[in-house]
């Protein structure tokens, strides 16, 4: 947005409720008429004229090991934002659930959409500003091919990841579509709750002042994933394989750091293509650390990769706090053995 368009909007954004004092309208989208047959003839020509890319994944349930807090799922403020997973324009995978425990805005847009475009720039900058406090900024593209949303992410040098919803059903999961159409953007609190919502552009001030507030309330510090347990990429097989700690399930991802050496982190996903087993050494177990060979140091907890099918690595990992809730339950060991999929094979309690 240049500084002529700054100087048409209000300092604020008027509310939608008054009992609602945190969610916001644009001021353009009460704009009414042209602006908004336009917009849905965009879309639908969108929908019905440009070359369906398919994709993989859409809105998903949250993993079991989230906390829900006794909270809903849905689109309004105080509800826990609907989890989605979806492939991102680099080729990657982007899931919302991996993100908790950091600040996310998650920003709705399309190239056609004229809000979009204004309201970009200042999102770029707002990141700059704050990204260093753990904010983290996605614009998940709506109904649109992967070279338009190319060309877009060339033109503003957008950074941050773009996940593409290809058939639009994250964005009506979060209240779009129809006349509300974008930009829509939701502000995520660590714990996954809706905190702020706008609907439409919001004016560079704003962009300013609420995302230096998001940022400074929940900062982290951050850059980058939390450490811990995250949903695993979808097994190398045409059956649908549930995530789970049972034989048959697919292990649930990890994000660890190595014991000895804490910048470098591990993957479990980036195992794939060998078979691995992991041992799970709950915290302050004297019998485990035995049966494993662990210095008394290391008594705080660790997690091994014992060997492969190639040999035998010992990768001693951090324990985090969602593994200890997720796997320590019992207090005991726990040998797991993971196939090349990525599905677990066995579980035992001894190293035989």
């Amino acid at each position: 947005m240049n500084d002529t368009d700054a100087s048409r909007e209000p300092a604020e954004l008027p509310d939608e409720n008054p009992n609602r004092p945190r969610e916001y309208h644009g001021a353009r989208t009460v704009i009414a008429g042209a602006g908004v047959v336009l917009a849905v003839a965009a879309a639908l020509w969108l929908t019905l004229l440009q070359p369906s890319e398919g994709g993989d994944g859409g809105v998903v349930e949250l993993p079991y090991w989230l906390p829900a807090n006794g909270l809903e799922v849905g689109s309004n403020l105080g509800q826990l934002a609907p989890d989605f997973e979806l492939e991102t324009l680099d080729g990657g995978r982007f899931r919302l659930s991996d993100w908790r425990g950091q600040p996310v805005l998650i920003n709705f847009w399309a190239s056609w959409c004229g809000p979009c475009r204004r309201e970009v720039p200042a999102l770029i900058r707002a990141l700059d500003s704050h990204g260093s406090k753990g904010l983290t900024v996605v614009g998940v593209n709506i109904e649109e091919s992967t070279s338009v949303a190319q060309d877009f992410v060339g033109e503003f040098g957008v950074e941050y990841a773009i996940p593409m919803d290809f058939d639009g059903a994250v964005f009506r999961a979060y209240g779009g579509g129809g006349p509300s159409g974008p930009p829509r953007s939701f502000f995520i609190d660590p714990d996954g709750v809706i905190v702020r919502i706008w609907a439409g552009q919001a004016p560079d001030e704003i962009v300013e002042e609420h995302t230096a507030e998001f940022a400074d309330t929940y900062a982290t510090g951050h850059v980058g994933q939390l450490l811990g347990i995250k949903s695993p990429p979808p097994a190398d097989t045409e059956e649908d394989i549930g995530i789970g700690l049972a034989v048959g399930s697919l292990a649930p991802d990890m994000l660890l750091t190595r014991a000895e050496e804490p910048d470098q982190h591990w993957l479990l996903s980036g195992e794939r293509g060998r078979l691995v087993t992991i041992a799970i050494v709950p915290p302050g177990c004297m019998r485990c650390a035995v049966a494993l060979g662990l210095k008394e140091a290391r008594l705080d907890g660790a997690v091994l990769l014992l060997g492969d099918d190639q040999g035998t690595e010992r990768l001693e990992l951090a324990w985090t706090h969602d593994l200890v809730r997720v796997y320590g339950s019992d207090g005991d060991l726990q040998l797991i053995e993971i196939d090349e999929r990525g599905v677990i094979r066995s579980i035992s309690d001894t190293l035989e």
